[in-house]
């Protein structure tokens, strides 16, 4: 076994060696076979012969610390199938759930990479897809490896809120990564076989990252409530580890931390018939753009993941061009729906929360939306939308801005039927202009407008995507309050 472990030892190492490299099947084929014990699911024989080998100490904790959790009975089989050291925190059973989610996470990696090697008639669209869903694993392991690393420092290296920020910023971003990968992938017959060849291995993956988010919520809000917190500021040194990789001829994106972008157009010129054309997708963490134009029609603006500032922006497009599970704040930026196909509606936003803890969502604070010239003449023949839910805990928040007549009084949209009318939160709070009524809003249970200033500032960019500590290093103008 030792080779194995060095292996994996030297497979962890994300931050100096980003791409793998298999120089033997062999290796990966005893990877393989030592890692198939954290499947998803395994017989209640093996599980009754493993968790008979915890202590009554263990069996406790892992028992209190898994009810909290979305999925107990996979946060409890898995953790309880290792054995292992004996289990006397929180902190032990989340640190021992995200080193399983990492070893998964791996055979996922293997996973796809065989597929793109054996499997025959591949399209270039799966193709592309795959070598897609690859980087988004390797970017999986980085955050679970930050990840490990932040809760070996917690409580101590930074304040409460500040660990608990980033690591709940970490396991979101790893939720949203696997959804990603399989939303690649079409619906037509052959699109729908590869993914389902991949599917199993995403979703235990996303329900692992789940359940170590909901502990991590639970031990951090915990631990914030017990004690009395004083807000330290960050100091960030520069860093250099951040990039504009051209993608394909008409999409850019920002990867690494610390993205900066100003004065800069982002244009998707493919037109309105080729549906979802993106200009820009951000997957950095504490990224901010000033003053740049992002103009395309469908998909726009892909605020994929992590935290993110747009500010005095100028964004157009059609259907859900504002969209992804970034927690993302645009703050004085003109946002304009433009004339789209025959017969399609405009949608402003298409928010991706799939789980109820992530710290993610979209806020727009005093922008003003409204219509290109175009569709203004127009206007009755295209109905345009505040947004619509992507996901099941789709989370939108619009407020202090201006809202032209070019919305719909209904304000929002649904996605398909009654998908995540339930579950979405969608909030308004003292927006201005002709379409900023809410007399005649939907009345889903999800949507409601905002009534007090203290229901508003979790939402602010001080709070929601932690400001304080970051916005004043890039220079750019901002507001951290209402």
């Amino acid at each position: 076994m030792a080779p194995i472990k060095e292996f994996i030892s030297k497979f962890s190492d994300f931050k100096n060696n980003k791409k793998l490299i298999l120089s033997s099947a062999a290796i990966a084929l005893l990877l393989l076979a030592s890692i198939v014990g954290i499947a998803a699911t395994t017989t209640n024989q093996n599980k009754n012969q493993k968790i008979t080998t915890l202590s009554s100490t263990s069996h406790a904790v892992l028992k209190s610390v898994c009810s909290s959790t979305l999925y107990p009975e996979l946060c409890f089989s898995a953790v309880a199938a290792t054995g292992g050291k004996e289990l006397t925190s929180q902190k032990e059973v989340i640190e021992a759930s995200l080193n399983l989610t990492t070893k998964a996470v791996k055979h996922n990696y293997f996973a796809v990479k065989k597929l793109i090697a054996k499997r025959k008639g591949l399209t270039p669209r799966e193709v592309t897809a795959l070598h897609d869903c690859l980087e988004t694993i390797d970017e999986t392991l980085d955050e679970l490896h930050v990840a490990v690393e932040d809760l070996h420092q917690y409580p101590k290296q930074k304040s409460l809120r500040k660990h608990a920020d980033d690591l709940k910023t970490l396991i979101s971003s790893a939720i949203t990564n696997q959804g990603t990968c399989l939303d690649g992938f079409s619906y037509d017959d052959a699109d729908r076989k590869v993914r389902k060849a991949l599917l199993k291995g995403q979703v235990h993956v996303e329900h692992m990252c789940s359940n170590a988010l909901a502990m991590i919520k639970n031990m951090t809000e915990t631990d914030i409530a017990n004690f009395e917190l004083r807000d330290k500021s960050s100091t960030f040194t520069n860093n250099n580890n951040r990039k504009l990789k051209e993608v394909t001829g008409d999409l850019d994106t920002a990867v690494g931390e610390r993205f900066l972008a100003r004065d800069i157009t982002f244009q998707n010129t493919a037109g309105p018939s080729k549906h979802q054309a993106v200009a820009l997708r951000v997957g950095s963490d504490f990224s901010a753009f000033y003053q740049c134009d992002m103009f395309a029609y469908q998909d726009t603006l892909y605020v994929h993941s992590n935290r993110q500032f747009f500010v005095k922006c100028h964004i157009t497009g059609t259907v859900d061009f504002i969209f992804g599970n970034a927690a993302a704040v645009l703050q004085d930026c003109d946002i304009n729906a433009r004339r789209p196909n025959s017969g399609q509606k405009n949608m402003v936003t298409a928010q991706g929360r799939s789980d109820p803890n992530q710290n993610t969502g979209i806020v727009i604070q005093n922008c003003r939306i409204g219509g290109t010239s175009d569709l203004l003449a127009v206007k009755g023949t295209f109905p345009t939308y505040l947004g619509r839910p992507w996901k099941e805990y789709s989370r939108t928040v619009i407020m202090q801005s201006d809202i032209s007549d070019v919305i719909r009084p209904e304000g929002w949209h649904e996605w398909s039927g009654s998908f995540a009318l339930d579950t979405l939160t969608y909030r308004e709070y003292l927006n201005r202009g002709g379409g900023a009524g809410t007399a005649n809003r939907v009345k889903w249970k999800g949507y409601k407008v905002i009534t007090s200033d203290t229901e508003a500032q979790p939402f602010t960019a001080g709070q929601f995507i932690g400001g304080g500590g970051w916005l004043a290093s890039t220079g750019f103008p901002f507001s951290l309050s209402l």
